[in-house]
C-alpha cells in the first residue's frame, strides 16, 4: 500500500486509510484502492456506491451493468447484495509499478463508466 499513498501524496490528493484500503476523491466522486492482501501483484480501484438500486428496476440494471462491463476495457459494473452499483477496475501488475503509467487511466475509465451508466438509465 506504501507505493499508492505515496502516488496520491505526490499527485495531491488526500486520502484516508481503512482496514480495507485506501479512500479518496478524484474528480468529485469517490474511490477505494483496496488492500490486496497476500496478493501484492494484483491492484483493484473502486468507484463504490455510483446508484442504488430502486424496486422494480433490477433486470434493467444488471443489464446495464451487463453490457457496460462488455463495452469498457478494463472495468467491471457490479450490483453489490445490497443492492448499490459499484464500478471497478482490477489488473495486475509487477512488484515496482509505475502507477504514473496507469492511474489516470483507470481513473478515467471509472468516470466514463458511470457517464455510461447513468447515461442508460435515461
Amino acid at each position: 500500500m506504501k507505493v499508492y499513498k505515496e502516488w496520491l501524496q505526490n499527485n495531491g490528493y488526500r486520502f484516508q486509510e481503512e482496514e480495507f484500503g485506501l479512500t479518496f476523491k478524484y474528480q468529485g466522486a469517490n474511490f477505494i484502492i483496496f488492500n490486496p492482501g497476500n496478493d501484492n501483484l494484483f491492484f483493484q480501484l473502486v468507484m463504490p456506491g455510483i446508484y442504488d438500486v430502486q424496486p422494480g428496476e433490477k433486470v434493467k440494471v444488471l443489464e446495464i451493468a451487463n453490457s457496460i462491463t462488455r463495452e469498457v476495457k478494463c472495468l467491471k459494473c457490479v450490483v453489490q447484495d445490497g443492492g448499490s452499483v459499484w464500478l471497478m477496475t482490477e489488473i495486475f501488475i509487477d512488484s515496482t509499478p509505475e502507477l504514473d503509467d496507469f492511474m489516470e487511466r483507470l481513473l478515467g475509465i471509472l468516470h466514463e463508466g458511470r457517464f455510461r451508466f447513468y447515461s442508460k438509465m435515461q
